[in-house]
């Protein structure tokens, strides 16, 4: 509260950029208090100076527009997007699981077969001339949720560690190598099975990134030899024991193949594509072994 200068009234003062005196509402524009500071400047233009000046109104209007609005929740869309946008370049682990679980959203809502056509491996020589990428694409297919969650969680769980450990591109060079030798080793392992028993056993169509996965767990075990796991998800035992127990079984069922024998449920596994994945992991691992010396490293899936 001010004393007006004009008529003496006590009341919210307003300050005259012209001659610096208070005065109250009524007597605040220059002209309604004789301003000797006024020269020249019509009271429209003071009028319009003053409204900027001291009314709040329009940054009221403005500001209650704003709170609520589709622009606002726009900009909150926008940042969430760019978060994730983010966090996906710079987490190579969590862009690999984010894509191959988008891929497989694609492949079971199409009401057709074009986009799996596209993308399966399949081992016959004729058709894989058609479509070679499919040596790599066969890796973001899956037959199932469960297919998809059991090499997913595994990827997720081993890649990270590896990831922070070498890199990210370090990283994905030995998965994407890995996936692909896993495919030519069951296309070749598929027509081995073609010459000796004329039409295999197993449906010649593959799927799934379980030759790469396989991989990843190869060079931890080479890292880390001493670390716990549970094989299948369900038998703890060390690293090194797993993946001895892992190459046997494929290896025998491979075997049972060989003889045209297909055992039941295993038998309609990639063994050959799981077994090759696993020897270019463990090569992988010895190589990053030499280098950082972790041998007797303890695994943490969390942290390095």
């Amino acid at each position: 509260m001010g004393e007006c200068s004009e008529c003496g009234e006590k009341s919210m003062s307003f300050s005259c950029r012209y001659c610096g005196e208070k005065f109250c509402s009524e007597h605040r524009l220059p002209e309604n208090h004789d301003c000797e500071g006024l020269e020249g400047e019509t009271p429209e233009e003071h009028e319009e100076w003053f409204e900027e000046k001291f009314s709040d109104k329009k940054d009221k209007e403005n500001t209650s527009s704003n709170i609520g609005t589709p622009a606002v929740y726009k900009t909150h869309r926008q940042s969430l997007s760019r978060d994730i946008l983010n966090t996906l370049t710079s987490n190579a682990t969590l862009a690999v699981v984010g894509l191959t679980v988008l891929t497989y959203m694609i492949q079971v809502s199409l009401p057709d077969q074009q986009f799996f056509d596209i993308l399966v491996l399949n081992p016959e020589l004729s058709e894989l001339l058609l479509r070679p990428w499919s040596l790599l694409t066969v890796m973001l297919l899956h037959a199932a949720p469960f297919h998809l969650f059991a090499n997913m969680i595994t990827f997720y769980f081993f890649a990270s560690p590896l990831e922070r450990l070498v890199g990210a591109k370090k990283m994905l060079k030995i998965y994407l190598i890995a996936g692909l030798a896993a495919s030519i080793g069951y296309v070749l392992f598929y027509n081995l099975l073609s010459i000796i028993h004329g039409d295999p056993a197993v449906a010649g169509l593959a799927v799934g990134a379980s030759g790469g996965v396989i991989a990843l767990v190869g060079v931890i075990a080479r890292l880390y030899p001493n670390a716990d796991i549970l094989l299948f998800f369900i038998i703890p035992m060390k690293i090194k024991t797993a993946v001895y127990a892992f190459g046997i079984f494929e290896v025998f069922n491979m075997s049972m193949k060989l003889i045209g024998i297909q055992l039941p449920v295993i038998g309609m596994l990639a063994s050959s594509a799981h077994l090759t994945g696993l020897l270019v992991g463990l090569y992988f691992g010895k190589k990053l072994q030499d280098r950082y010396k972790r041998n007797t490293g303890v695994f943490n899936p969390l942290e390095v």
